[in-house]
């Protein structure tokens, strides 16, 4: 120990003599682990990290699989998968929605989560205040109670004890308040208000085809394993597919951890990082290496003379280790400050990326994992200068001394190959960076389908008590969409039940007159929108055959819809889709129940989010499809004049004068919300371009420092040249063609390993090939020119040596 703090205090010493050389690396090291710190404190708090619940690593969802695209399941499957199942301690079901609160000041739209009473106690928590649900509270027909959560408590409540018991207006009914959930509790996605689930599951049809976002979660036994979970449910899937054919053909179910699933979506863009930060370390380590084999050059006097007088090799090299790691210790400190300022912009550009259930900060890990990452980082660009430092050969460096050191042939090669390292490595990041690059650029200009500017556009949600009759919502939506149409400046407004490229939208079976399926494996379906009928003319849409929806297409008038390209081209290949009559419903069903719909017209494709292909879709007027599915929300669309933002308050008076109960939610332009749905590839495009651009200037500096070392080196050389008759543009030439050459192979390799390594972007790529030539010829070229401009300054000063100055030390 005493050794050690010898080592230590004369590391010190050292690093405060040579300030200039000690800010480089630390800063150098710095950056290196604090974006390494600062990916890591996302991963682990999402990846590693356990979900804040009682044992959560058996907590589980699960999921339905099915032809279409949902996890979510009917109620009726949900019970048939609870009674039946024996692999689970319980299943219980949750799902979110919004609900709007009306006694507590101005009206506001809230995230609320529909959870059956049995929830709390598998995840083991409970209430801070007051009591979670009780069973008999969570059956039809009984009184109607809530549990708030800790944020709108103190937001809407001002944290008053007070608030249980008293009762709380949410869409026109009373619900009595019986507890408060601790600060942070979330499950799946945030929620205002907590409901029970089962007095809304009483009101739906009793049809297995309809999922209205119905989640499972459950708990495993402590003896089941997740394989023998996924291998019963399977089993039960397939006595419910032969029970219910209509419904259930081909559907399964699988079992995941509920925490696996929830990150389902960031984590390869996580992992992605991680990589990307551990590069930016090893470049890191290789600039610091460089700058110790430099520095190494200067001491080899000091480290003869410690020779000569009985230091052993090992003693030698423990005490240049010592230095390294105080070096990386002190950059990993600095690291840590700017991780912890990084967090912030971080988690502010990762907005709608990273799950909100996750809670992100620096905690103990954290603190940890920046400890051992510093230590290994001084051993790992310490280990190597310092062995080939220990081996100088004792005669050789004393007699040195006039030049003070000992730098060779052989030690100025290991620098450019340590140089074109790091070059190889930056053109890696910078390959998979320009990767992303043009992906996002390809993504955004993608063609919607439809014009997004000078659109406005807010979601306006009903009270399915106050708005209970069809004739109520129908009086409620064209008094809206009137008034909105006299705004001034607006050109046009209507409204739809869902918008594209918001990732979001109903699919629903139907079938076609004259074309019953054989088997339920001949099921067909197709996205569900109803709109107002000038809804695809204020977004511009082209319509390519037929007509538009009239005011006269109501709910006394024959059943029409309009379909988009997809689907004409899908389901009437080389034939006329005007006339058509479709019906929904998986099969045929009497006209009387479910009317026929006569395509009145063909209308251009729209996507339903950004990188995703069009998928089939009908349009039916909103009046007539409330008969089949009651429509109870509708987002509002206003084609503007001028900026959309400016209409924001008159549209809320307007709405006001119709009901001052009513809020306008998620008011924002069309453009934000296409913004909006490009949240992921941003965030990792952003990132990995900042990290790459670290990356390619921590190797500009690398060459930067190798050049100008040499040029300290062969001052002499230079000076004979320039005696001899050499030019400047000859010198020059000389120092910038050596870096060259260090870059160009540091380009090929890194060519080759980019091209390997690009491979595993291929799922973040659109638009684009991982082998794009463009991207590669662009990032050798760019990077090829920063380590020319890196060689200017060396080799500018290499043209200044004075002959005379240079040759008197000879």
């Amino acid at each position: 120990m005493d050794t050690l703090l010898q080592d230590l205090r004369y590391a010190a010493r050292l690093i405060a003599r040579n300030p200039g050389f000690a800010a480089i690396a630390i800063i150098t090291l710095a950056l290196g682990i604090g974006a390494n710190t600062a990916i890591f404190t996302v991963v682990n708090a999402v990846l590693l990290r356990p979900l804040p619940f009682s044992d959560a690593s058996r907590l589980v969802m699960v999921c339905e699989k099915s032809p279409f695209p949902t996890i979510s399941t009917s109620w009726e499957n949900f019970q048939d998968w609870r009674d039946q199942s024996h692999s689970f301690v319980s299943m219980e079901a949750t799902r979110g929605t919004t609900i709007t609160l009306t006694n507590a000041g101005e009206p506001e739209r809230l995230s609320a989560r529909m959870m059956t009473a049995g929830i709390f106690p598998l995840l083991g928590v409970n209430a801070a205040l007051g009591r979670t649900f009780l069973p008999e509270e969570d059956k039809a027909g009984a009184p109607h109670v809530a549990v708030l959560s800790y944020g709108l408590w103190q937001r809407r409540f001002g944290g008053s004890r007070e608030i249980r018991n008293q009762s709380v207006t949410l869409d026109s009914v009373p619900y009595t308040v019986v507890g408060v959930m601790p600060a942070g509790f979330q499950l799946l996605q945030p929620a205002d208000v907590f409901l029970p689930f089962v007095p809304w599951a009483h009101t739906l049809p009793q049809d297995r085809n309809w999922h209205p976002g119905i989640i499972a979660v459950a708990r495993l036994k402590p003896d089941v394993s997740l394989q023998q979970a996924t291998a019963e449910m399977i089993g039960i899937t397939k006595r419910l597919e032969q029970q219910y054919p209509e419904y259930n053909t081909g559907t399964s179910a699988d079992v995941e951890q509920l925490q696996s699933r929830l990150v389902l979506g960031v984590k390869p863009a996580l992992l992605m990082l991680l990589g990307t930060v551990g590069f930016v370390l090893l470049i890191a380590c290789v600039n610091v290496a460089n700058l110790l084999l430099s520095r190494a050059a200067s001491r080899g006097r000091e480290l003869a003379i410690r020779s000569s007088m009985g230091a052993s090799r090992g003693r030698i090299v423990r005490q240049l280790l010592t230095e390294s790691v105080l070096l990386s210790l002190t950059g990993g400190i600095l690291g840590l400050f700017l991780a912890w300022s990084a967090l912030g912009p971080l988690l502010k550009l990762s907005a709608g990326s990273v799950p909100d259930v996750f809670s992100i900060g620096l905690d103990g890990w954290v603190l940890f994992f920046t400890f051992g990452v510093s230590i290994v980082t001084g051993l790992l660009f310490g280990i190597f200068p310092a062995f080939r430092t220990a081996k100088l050969d004792l005669r050789e460096a004393l007699n040195e001394s006039t030049r003070g050191s000992t730098s060779g042939p052989r030690q100025h090669r290991i620098r450019g190959v340590l140089v074109a390292t790091e070059i190889a490595l930056a053109m890696v990041l910078l390959a998979g960076s320009g990767l992303l690059l043009r992906s996002f650029s390809r993504l955004q200009q993608s063609n919607p389908g439809f014009r997004p500017d000078h659109l406005l556009v807010a979601d306006v949600p009903l009270s399915q008590t106050a708005y209970a009759q069809p004739q109520q919502r129908y009086e409620f939506f064209d008094r809206l969409v009137e008034r909105a149409r006299g705004l001034p400046g607006v050109l046009s407004a209507d409204a739809a039940s869902f918008l594209p490229v918001s990732g979001g939208g109903s699919v629903i079976h139907f079938n076609i007159m004259g074309r019953p399926p054989k088997s339920p494996s001949d099921y067909i379906a197709a996205g569900y929108r109803t709109i107002t009928p000038g809804y695809l003319a204020t977004l511009r849409v082209p319509l390519l055959q037929g007509r538009w929806f009239t005011q006269a297409d109501n709910e006394k008038a024959p059943a029409v819809v309009i379909i988009n390209n997809t689907m004409a081209r899908t389901y009437f290949p080389n034939e006329n889709p005007l006339g058509k009559r479709l019906q929904l419903g998986a099969t045929p069903s009497p006209a009387a129940e479910v009317p026929m719909m006569e395509v009145v017209g063909v209308v251009g494709d729209m996507i339903p989010g950004l990188g995703v292909d069009p998928q089939t879709e009908m349009y039916l007027p909103y009046r007539q499809a409330d008969l089949v599915l009651p429509v109870f929300q509708l987002s509002v669309v206003l084609r503007t004049s001028g900026d959309p933002l400016l209409e924001t308050s008159a549209l809320r008076s307007a709405l006001a004068g119709i009901d001052p109960n009513q809020p306008l939610v998620k008011v924002r332009t069309m453009e934000n919300n296409i913004f909006a749905n490009a949240a992921q590839p941003r965030f990792r495009t952003w990132l990995l371009g900042i990290f790459a651009t670290l990356a390619l200037l921590l190797a500009a500096v690398g060459i930067y420092g190798v050049m100008s070392y040499s040029v300290t080196q062969r001052i002499n050389e230079i000076g004979i040249r320039i005696a001899l008759g050499a030019r400047p543009g000859d010198v020059f030439r000389i120092i910038v063609g050596e870096g060259l050459r260090l870059a160009l192979a540091g380009v090929a390799v890194g060519v080759c390993v980019a091209f390997a390594m690009t491979r595993t972007l291929r799922s973040f790529l659109y638009g684009i090939s991982a082998s794009d030539p463009l991207t590669y010829i662009a990032t050798a070229a760019a990077l090829t020119l920063v380590a020319i401009a890196a060689c200017y300054f060396p080799a500018r000063r290499a043209t200044r040596v004075d002959p005379i100055v240079a040759l008197r030390y000879e």
